[in-house]
């Protein structure tokens, strides 16, 4: 998640690059990116490569991914991508009770709302859309997060202190989002 995290914050990226950034091996990262394209999250990218061997790789989507987790799990190694991928998700979850319950960083001024973390955005919605009207919210909220990702990826190594986030915009039938994650299949009461 870091590699995917980094190549979306600079866009194409070679190893050492990421390497660097992450403080990680250069050969480690290597073969991680090599994981990350056989099954189809990131690609090399050809234009950036100004030689034979040097490779520089991109993220297939900027904008998340779409997993088949039956035929995930069919190919060789698929059962511990599917497992990665399941701990990646409780750890979104994880991340956001963090940011609900955390204290506020320096920099919160006294006339900031309650609860507002500096260095966090936390906002949900509760929407009664056509599926046309939904495709519309997603595209325009799309063009939203590729403005500031162009400009993220312009700035990434500006000098100035930034902190990395990870975002994730979702939008889900309300029946879905209150049943229970336990598999007792009761939905929530409240």
């Amino acid at each position: 998640m870091r590699l995917l995290g980094e190549l979306s914050r600079r866009g194409t990226a070679r190893a050492v690059d990421l390497a660097g950034a992450l403080g990680e091996p250069a050969n480690s990262v290597s073969f991680h990116l090599r994981q990350l394209a056989k099954y189809g999250l990131i690609e090399e990218n050809p234009d950036r490569a100004e030689s034979g061997r040097e490779r520089w790789w991109r993220q297939v989507s900027d904008r998340g991914f779409e997993i088949d987790l039956t035929a995930l799990r069919g190919a060789e190694g698929g059962e511990a991508a599917a497992d990665a991928l399941r701990r990646v998700a409780e750890g979104h979850v994880l991340a956001l009770h963090r940011t609900i319950h955390s204290q506020p960083r320096s920099g919160q001024s006294p006339g900031d709302p309650p609860g507002r973390v500096v260095g966090s955005i936390s906002d949900d919605f509760a929407v009664s859309l056509t599926d046309a009207e939904l495709e519309q919210m997603r595209l325009e909220l799309a063009a939203v997060l590729d403005r500031w990702t162009d400009i993220s990826r312009v700035n990434v190594d500006d000098g100035q202190e930034r902190h990395a986030y990870y975002g994730v915009v979702m939008a889900a039938l309300e029946k879905d989002v209150t049943r229970t994650a336990y598999g007792s299949g009761k939905d929530l009461e409240s």
